[in-house]
């Protein structure tokens, strides 16, 4: 059944009872006039005789017309809020359709363009990732003929280009995948086993990263994304920094993992750029691959499960990255 079927029908009802209540009034005046002594005219009890059954109709569709423009605006005023809660960098939810005929229909054109949106960007990233991932293989036929090169110094120069390149198709295939898992279901996660297979994923490829802390209980959150942004900040930390260790803890209502390392850490005045796409940190003369995506991505990913990435230089030095969550126990 439609929503706004049983407000449809309440409003019928009181229709019908204004109705019922203007012939009644207008029946018992009828009577009154017929029983009233023959020296009224007729003229004198014409007017009363219609003054009460339309003074009751036009206070009864005064009253529904003032309960249906009430309706009106707190479904307008609920679409208002909903709209305005959005993020910048969130997905728009679904709207609530319920509400009077016009606001519900405004909300059911809404909610379509907002689908058929998301269906032309899920097309357009596709795209971007086909693209991204089928430059690949030229990449590695060039890595193969350069290899081929005797000059030396040309061959370490056309490997340097070529490793960038391969960062810059890496990184939009990530851009491409980080824009799907946006829109990734909240749902009941053990943290714990998630965090603990990501670290025996790098451990079983020859990267020492120790685990402290732990969650301790099932939580509330989008797996896919969490465990990118743990990856991304993993890959950060290990390409600037040694000693790389992921600390899990719950701060009151909150949900906090952290990795930290022992690198050269960001110059304070970069921190807050190396969050946007593309920007690197410059911590040192030596050149680091990347392609200034990572950061952003996590941030991006953070911001999409109402968290947030917060990074700052240890005192003790070195670098950490904090994801806070809110914490949703399962």
């Amino acid at each position: 059944m439609n929503s706004t079927e049983p407000v449809r029908r309440s409003r019928g009802i009181a229709l019908t009872v204004a109705c019922a209540l203007a012939m009644a009034t207008l029946g018992q005046n009828t009577q009154a006039s017929m029983l009233a002594p023959t020296s009224c005219t007729l003229n004198a009890g014409l007017p009363s005789l219609l003054s009460m059954p339309l003074l009751v109709v036009l206070a009864l569709v005064a009253a529904l017309l003032g309960l249906k423009l009430q309706a009106h605006r707190a479904g307008a005023a609920r679409l208002a809020r909903t709209l305005e809660r959005v993020d910048s960098d969130a997905r728009m939810p679904a709207l609530d359709e319920r509400g009077s005929g016009d606001v519900a229909q405004l909300a059911r054109a809404i909610n379509t363009v907002r689908q058929r949106q998301a269906e032309r960007v899920a097309e357009h990233l596709d795209v971007q990732a086909a693209y991204a991932h089928d430059l690949r293989t030229p990449l590695t036929r060039m890595g193969l003929r350069c290899e081929m090169l005797e000059d030396f110094e040309a061959r370490k120069a056309m490997e340097r280009d070529l490793a960038e390149m391969r960062e810059l198709v890496d990184g939009s295939i990530a851009s491409a995948r980080m824009q799907h898992s946006l829109a990734e279901p909240l749902q009941r996660v053990d943290a714990d086993g998630l965090i603990g297979n990501l670290v025996r994923d790098y451990r079983d490829s020859g990267r020492a990263i120790a685990l402290d802390g732990c969650i301790g209980r099932p939580v509330v959150a989008c797996p896919l994304a969490l465990r990118r942004v743990l990856a991304n900040l993993i890959d950060n930390a290990l390409r600037y920094g040694t000693d790389v260790r992921v600390c899990a803890r719950i701060d009151t209502q909150s949900l906090v993992l952290a990795v930290m390392d022992s690198g050269p850490g960001i110059r304070p005045a970069q921190i807050d750029a190396v969050l946007s796409p593309w920007v690197r940190a410059q911590q040192s003369h030596e050149e680091k691959p990347g392609s200034g995506l990572g950061l952003a991505i996590a941030r991006r990913l953070a911001q999409s499960m109402q968290g947030e990435l917060h990074l700052e230089n240890r005192r003790s030095g070195g670098f950490e990255a904090r994801l806070t969550l809110p914490l949703v126990v399962a």
